[in-house]
């Protein structure tokens, strides 16, 4: 409108007649943004008003409870918000990443990750930056701050029509309501965070008293449209008083058994069914044999979780390589014990698999984010180092390692197809192909593959994969020829992640000595004299 009136305008011969145009013009359009809004607002009293209106007076604290399902696990958690003061804490205890945040404060917000406490910087300049993604309540109950609101255009996404108000708060956030025309409830919200559109879907709406709240929310990256995580809701509670919920700020664990003169301990393993194989005591009694495990939670077999008569503390969903997941009991063990070092209430969970095995569980994530270590395969023993005074000093180059929930990844060539790879030791494949990833790049008929078909039975049921070899496998720096590979050919478990291109497990580790630092973000890899012999 502007551009059209300011060309219209310029064939006068007055200057000042053009600025009276146009400061006209700029009048109009104001009063259009004015409008426009106005309707935002409108549309958002609206949306409140549809899920309890002036009952969100009388809601101060909220309890969750909660089951939230990622591509190939899922993690029980319970959280609590204090809508008046801010604070805020989500517990996942089975978790081995121990995903606890607390706003203790409702000023500083905090995540434990690694055994670490880690402050999340700028969080205090706006709660919304964090509570407001994590409770759906928050902007209903806390009156919906905003600096400035907008009227986006109406969209209509499967078969629904939304309208959508643009919310740009004081710290500079900005994300998007999406607000069912018919219901006339916030039913997505969409936001750019490092680059990715990432959208939360609520749904399953329910009352909870005076107000309605979504029992279920997905959480997916707009690009490729895929739920990356949905939680879905078992338990509400309203005003709870904030005196019986606890946000005081985790206590990270601690390993003990290090001292001045003992900054690394070493100890044998001996190989099991092609696994690390170490003996611990739990609770002052053993030793028991237990698979050192990369990407393994705290696990104990039925039999001796009863030997032991350990507490049940909540039921446990684990998955593995396999297609299914399979139901257990969460539960404390008061202190794990390994060659004088210890570590204190560990969340274990059982599993019913274990109890067919010869072994008593697997140790992994929650043992070695504690303590660097070395595992060479080549003398049969690994090596713990305090972190305060670790240091690497071997001759290779540092690779980085990240993290997928509980397992480290780092990135790895096989014959010139770069991609994400697990490090796994508590597999007895070599190298396995994802799913997604042999059908992406046609592996099966790039390798030739379809004769071997390998059953394995694992912590979720049983997987197949077809067995062939590859050429060449790079990864830290290690050139690895003729790679045994197993191609997987079924969908679920940890192998059906589409952002994962294989799992690197013993048949390919046996042939290095490998030291992780998850803490340090690093991971350092050695050829060994060991030959592969699949």
């Amino acid at each position: 409108m502007l551009v059209r009136l300011l060309i219209h305008v310029s064939h006068l011969s007055h200057p000042s007649r053009l600025i009276r145009f146009a400061a006209c013009a700029c009048l109009a359009l104001a009063a259009l943004d004015g409008a426009a809004a106005d309707r935002a607002a409108t549309l958002l009293a609206q949306a409140r008003e549809a899920v309890g209106g002036d009952a969100w007076r009388q809601v101060r604290t909220q309890h969750t409870e909660f089951v939230r399902t990622y591509l190939d696990h899922d993690e029980s958690g319970s959280s609590d918000i204090d809508f008046a003061s801010g604070r805020y804490a989500q517990r996942i205890p089975g978790s081995a990443v121990a995903r606890l945040m607390s706003r203790s404060d409702g000023q500083s917000f905090w995540r434990q990750r690694m055994g670490k406490l880690e402050k999340q910087e700028g969080a205090a300049r706006d709660p919304e930056q964090h509570l407001g993604r994590q409770s759906y309540a928050w902007w209903f109950a806390r009156g919906g701050r905003a600096r400035r609101l907008a009227l986006q255009a109406p969209r209509h996404h499967a078969g629904v029509d939304y309208a959508v108000v643009r919310v740009e708060l004081d710290s500079g956030i900005v994300f998007d309501y999406w607000i069912n025309e018919e219901t006339r409830r916030v039913e997505r919200r969409q936001e750019v965070v490092d680059g990715k559109t990432f959208t939360i879907d609520y749904r399953d709406f329910r009352r909870v008293g005076a107000v309605t709240l979504p029992f279920e929310e997905s959480l997916r990256d707009a690009k490729d449209g895929a739920d990356e995580e949905t939680l879905r809701v078992s338990t509400i509670v309203l005003n709870r008083p904030a005196a019986r919920m606890d946000f005081s700020l985790p206590q990270p664990a601690v390993m003990q058994g290090f001292s001045a003169g003992r900054a690394a301990v070493t100890v044998p393993f001996e190989p099991c069914e092609a696994h690390i194989c170490v003996m611990l005591t739990l609770n002052g009694q053993g030793p028991f044999k237990f698979i050192l495990d990369t990407g393994a939670r705290n696990v104990i077999s039925d039999k001796l979780y009863r030997r032991l008569r350990l507490p049940a503390q909540g039921v446990a969903v684990l998955s593995g390589l396999g297609q299914q997941t399979e139901r257990g009991v969460l539960t404390t063990v008061q202190q794990v014990g390994m060659a004088g070092l210890t570590l204190e209430r560990q969340a274990f969970f059982t599993s019913p698999t274990l109890d067919h095995l010869p072994i008593d569980g697997t140790i992994g994530y929650e043992w070695l984010s504690l303590t660097p270590t070395l595992i060479d395969y080549a003398a049969r023993q690994l090596t713990f180092h305090d972190p305060e005074r670790f240091v690497y000093r071997g001759a290779a180059a540092a690779t980085p390692l990240s993290f997928h929930d509980k397992t480290p990844q780092i990135d790895a060539v096989l014959d010139g197809l770069r991609g994400k790879f697990t490090i796994d030791t508590g597999s007895d494949f070599s190298l396995t192909m994802s799913k997604p990833f042999v059908d992406r790049h046609g592996l099966v008929e790039k390798y030739r593959a379809g004769e071997q078909v390998q059953t394995a039975h694992v912590i979720g049921g049983t997987t197949e994969v077809l067995k062939t070899r590859g050429k060449l496998f790079e990864m830290g720096g290690v050139h690895i020829a003729d790679p045994a590979l197993e191609l997987s050919t079924q969908g679920g478990g940890a192998l059906n992640s589409p952002t994962l291109a294989g799992n690197i497990s013993n048949g390919i580790l046996r042939q290095l000595s490998i030291l992780f630092d998850y803490q340090g973000g690093k991971v350092y890899i050695e050829p060994n004299k060991v030959t592969s012999a699949e």
